[in-house]
């Protein structure tokens, strides 16, 4: 893809691998709207990317509010004209105990890492269907491959699910779809997101986690967002990061065979082609 006056929407743009995506974005030529609930962090961002030299709008986005997601559509299209790439990124996640966990933690974290995603689309999709041609990145989770019970790792499973349908239904009419499923990065994804327990359980998961952090596998957000600009060149469906071997391994164990539904995929639907002419 050429991405020289292109127009990337990210959602959870202000930080993390959002932000990341969105510089290395800018660096290429590209536009950039992004949307994001933290107003500090859309400021900072914001002149990022305009010390680039490129176009960008931030907006106030709750992924988790349809009406913020249109006003997000509305406001991008209304400046910008377009949108060529679309990352529904906004994430958050509930830790502790999955004994601890209330529906109150599944319906705040549902309402962002999946609907967050399905209301990207249902704002942005019907634009690129018109002109026929787009790129949807969704970002998992490498536990989205094998899934759980906890709030987390059930909506990052969801969300590849969802995002295969999606690529079936949107290849043929020219646009591409890509599921991000990144291991540990580092990130504020620990530190924003609520945690179910008591206090002295919290204290000592903080304490994993800053370990976790030191593991030689671990990413920062600007690999990441390398191979994200390597896969929407390459056109892949999966976007999986270093380290993902073991969850791939025990997805094909359990009967999620990746490699054969990415030949699947490629197979019964095609690349619809190179973008038209503008």
């Amino acid at each position: 893809m050429h991405f020289e006056n292109k127009v990337a929407v990210i959602t959870g743009g202000g930080s993390g691998i959002g932000r990341a995506v969105a510089l290395a974005l800018a660096k290429l030529g590209t536009n950039i709207v992004i949307a994001d609930k933290d107003d500090t962090r859309l400021k900072a961002i914001r002149q990022e990317i305009e010390n680039i030299g490129r176009r960008v709008l931030t907006v106030h986005c709750d992924v988790s509010k349809t009406a913020d997601v249109e006003n997000l559509a509305a406001q991008t299209l209304g400046t910008m004209g377009t949108v060529d790439i679309l990352m529904n990124n906004a994430g958050i996640g509930v830790y502790g105990k999955f004994e601890n966990m209330g529906i109150t933690d599944y319906e705040l974290v549902l309402g962002i890492n999946l609907l967050g995603v399905i209301r990207g689309v249902m704002a942005f999709l019907p634009h690129m269907l018109k002109k026929g041609s787009g790129y949807i990145i969704n970002t998992a989770s490498r536990v989205g491959i094998d899934g759980g019970l906890e709030p987390y790792p059930l909506s990052k499973y969801a969300v590849l699910g969802y995002s295969e349908r999606l690529y079936m239904y949107a290849r043929p009419k020219g646009i591409m779809v890509s599921v991000l499923c990144p291991g540990v990065v580092k990130t504020n994804l620990f530190s924003d997101s609520p945690y179910a327990g008591t206090q002295k359980e919290k204290a000592e998961y903080q304490q994993i986690t800053a370990k976790l952090f030191t593991a030689p596998d671990v990413l920062n957000p600007d690999e990441v967002a390398r191979l994200v600009i390597d896969h929407i060149n390459e056109r892949k469906f999966f976007i999986l990061t270093p380290g993902n071997e073991r969850m791939v391994n025990e997805a094909l164990n359990k009967g999620r065979d990746i490699q054969k539904l990415e030949k699947y995929l490629q197979d019964n639907f095609k690349d619809p082609g190179p973008e038209p002419p503008k």
